[in-house]
């Protein structure tokens, strides 16, 4: 029997006891088959085509070997651009939603794999899943946007009646009730389901078939076998679950929970991993839904990757990341900045990829002294929340050179909880001594006043069974998009908005994106806030916000946002602590950022710094400092202080020609576009020394040596 995926095509002819479902051949027009989805992964010549099923708002069920082609699905972003569109039977048609995906969670034992959308589908009714079995001699419908028998590719949903011959405990087998129910190649991953007088009801996803009557094939057996999900309900409903918490046990096992933001309840039962760390833990933090950091007693920092959840919970070997993190406390704020308290001592570091090791957790700040909690959290970018052994539950911010303001929300009553974790969103969890989880709902998190905080004293997640020595909630915007650490972000002259992913280490592009939107704006310049803030200018003097969506597989982002007028700058660069810099007419201006997704009152404290500087290339390479060419090839450092005075440093008198973008993530990475599309790369030893001597060239070993054609680029920084 025939693998049915990796390629773009439908079933033949659906069969229904609802009358407006078409039969023998005929294309699916039927608006309650909207939730049958076409998934394509890849691009270009690449493109492979499937078919899944809308479960919940935001995600798909399908096959495994839709992504690896029946190799091994790993729990995280997946290896291929992937793209699904549901919510309309007609491709051609308008309407519907498309989205990238953004996450695999892979069943371990069945061809099934859950893909999350980077947005919900707004719209569409996702399909129940069934929970009662197939039994032989029944009646089933298939659809699928594959292969028909007159058709490679078509561009509408088909289906057909099948009915069971043997029913297995993982999969059943199907013949098709008429000459035209087969399944083709397209279909793979595809919906079976039983018609019931509410609907459809999800069965089983198609998984293999003899393809017989197929476009293209000489088989006439029309067999098919289908993987069941009648009996993965349980799982579908825990692994789409919003909130996801991790604990670790006394004994060094690894715990998840998965809760519903909305009811409060937990979703499944607590899985326990049977493996140990091998090492009793002391602090941990959730980076993202695949990598987990816990220390040691000693002070060793891990990096623990998670490889599946549920129905099991495993991971990799823990990888020793740094030594010395003795906190008592950690929390990740899920835009990079991860949070440890050692006694009353609270430090900020960046973690700079998705996948850190030695290297990757840098920018040890100082924040200060006095943070006596014995609970914490972080409840959003650059926001922290604890409790102290009085009861007082405090919030803190912490702005980007690590000086923080402080709000007591509640004066008592918080004595009692060991442990407080967040997703964000304003969603608090606190555990009791006795093992109770509490649940919150602060209504503006970020406003300084507790009033507004929800309590649900007798609706609690659960009255007990919470033992674990340590918990830490997944934040909700943190999900892995690239192993590699240093962003890209550009515009094309069209419009676009392009994204790459370069590894530092090894200078090595490892993935590149365009967007299939534009920005619907002649551009002029640009700086990268954040991993999803982008600051635009047009050539009429417009300043633009980008809320970027989404980075890898695929790069979406929302309408712009017009700030203000008057922003004529050639050249745009932000430094990561606030500071943003623009040269517009030979004058170089400063300005504070005071949000992570800024307003034009957010913008504020204008600086003129000077006059005379004529620099064709422009780049904040940390804190407070600029560096930039000349077009006689001058290579030159600039240190602004507070109040706006500027120092000079110049690094090379010579040689810096030939550059149209100069941008640098911090930590001395510099990388410059050439006017051929080549992006060289260096690396400054000591990027702060007002010296040059030290910059290593990579001449033989650039980026790439073409393919840049960008008009504008843009480094997020490190520290951002």
């Amino acid at each position: 029997m025939l693998l049915i995926g990796l390629t773009g095509a439908v079933l033949a002819g659906l069969a229904s006891a609802t009358p407006a479902v078409a039969v023998g051949g005929e294309p699916v027009t039927d608006a309650a088959y909207n939730f049958v989805a076409s998934v394509h992964t890849g691009t270009g010549e690449n493109d492979l085509g499937c078919t899944g099923a809308l479960v919940a708002p935001q995600w798909v069920v399908t096959a495994k070997e839709c992504f690896t082609g029946g190799a091994p699905v790993a729990l995280g972003a997946p290896a291929r651009p992937t793209t699904v569109t549901v919510g309309r039977t007609d491709l051609t048609a308008t309407g519907g939603h498309t989205a990238p995906v953004v996450l695999l969670v892979p069943h371990p034992g069945r061809n099934v794999v859950l893909a999350k959308l980077a947005t919900p589908a707004a719209g569409t009714t996702p399909v129940p899943v069934s929970s009662a079995a197939p039994v032989a001699g029944e009646r089933l419908t298939a659809a699928g946007f594959g292969r028909t028998r007159t058709q490679w590719v078509p561009d509408r949903l088909h289906g057909g009646a099948f009915d069971v011959t043997e029913v297995g405990a993982l999969s059943l087998t199907l013949t098709g009730a008429t000459a035209d129910s087969v399944v083709c190649k397209g279909d793979a991953g595809g919906p079976t389901v039983r018609t019931t007088g509410s609907g459809p009801e999800l069965v089983a996803l198609h998984d293999r078939s003899w393809q017989g009557g197929c476009l293209g094939e000489t088989e006439t057996r029309r067999e098919a076998v289908e993987t069941r999900l009648d009996d993965l309900g349980g799982w579908i409903r825990q692994s789409v679950a919003d909130v996801n918490i991790f604990g670790a046990t006394a004994d060094g096992r690894l715990t998840w929970s998965a809760t519903d933001s909305a009811s409060g309840d937990r979703v499944g039962a607590t899985v326990t991993s049977a493996q140990t760390l091998g090492f009793t833990p002391k602090a941990m933090a959730t980076l993202n839904v695949n990598t987990v950091l816990v220390t040691n007693g000693s002070g060793v920092l891990y990096r623990v990757d998670i490889t599946g959840a549920t129905p099991t919970l495993t991971f990799g070997a823990p990888v020793e990341v740094a030594r010395g993190y003795t906190h008592d406390r950690l929390t990740f704020d899920g835009d990079g900045s991860l949070y440890g308290i050692a006694g009353d001592t609270l430090r900020r570091y960046t973690v700079t990829t998705a996948k850190p090791g030695p290297g990757n957790i840098i920018n040890n700040t100082l924040v200060g002294s006095g943070f006596s909690l014995q609970s914490l959290t972080a409840t959003g970018p650059d926001w922290i929340l604890g409790a102290t052994s009085a009861g007082v539950l405090r919030s803190y911010r912490i702005d980007a050179a690590g000086k923080w303001t402080g709000a007591s929300l509640a004066t008592s009553g918080w004595a009692g909880y060991t442990h407080l974790v967040s997703p964000g969103n304003g969603i608090y969890y606190g555990r009791t001594s006795a093992g109770r989880l509490a649940r919150f709902v602060d209504a503006a998190p970020f406003d300084g006043k507790g009033t507004d905080i929800a309590t649900f004293p007798n609706d609690p997640v659960d009255a007990s069974g919470w033992d674990q020595a340590l918990l830490s909630a997944l934040p909700f915007r943190a999900f892995p998009q690239s192993p590699a650490d240093v962003s890209v972000f550009g515009a094309d002259a069209a419009g676009h908005l392009t994204y790459a992913a370069i590894d530092s280490a090894s200078g090595d592009r490892v993935a590149t994106v365009t967007s299939a939107a534009t920005l619907g704006f002649e551009t002029k310049a640009m700086a990268t806030l954040d991993h999803d803030t982008v600051l635009v200018t047009s050539t009429a003097g417009r300043l633009y916000r980008v809320d970027v969506q989404t980075t890898l597989p695929a790069l979406t982002f929302l309408a712009p946002v017009n700030l203000a007028g008057g922003w004529t700058h050639d050249r745009l660069s932000y430094d990561g602590y606030g500071s943003l810099y623009g040269i517009a007419a030979g004058v170089l201006h400063r300005y504070e950022i005071g949000a992570a997704k800024p307003v034009a009152a957010d913008i504020t404290g204008h600086v003129t710094v000077g006059t005379g500087f004529g620099l064709t290339t422009l780049t904040a390479t940390g804190p407070d400092w600029i560096l930039g060419t000349t077009s006689a090839g001058v290579l030159i450092a600039y240190h602004v202080d507070e109040a706006g005075k500027w120092t000079r440093y110049e690094l090379a008198a010579s040689g810096w020609t030939g550059l149209t973008h100069l941008v640098s993530p911090g930590n001395g990475f510099y990388y410059a576009r050439t006017t051929a599309g080549g992006l060289n790369r260096y690396e400054d030893a000591l990027p702060f020394d007002g010296k040059g001597t030290d910059i290593q060239r990579f001449d033989n070993d650039p980026v790439d040596t073409a393919g840049w054609t960008q008009k504008l680029l843009s480094a997020q920084p490190f520290t951002a």
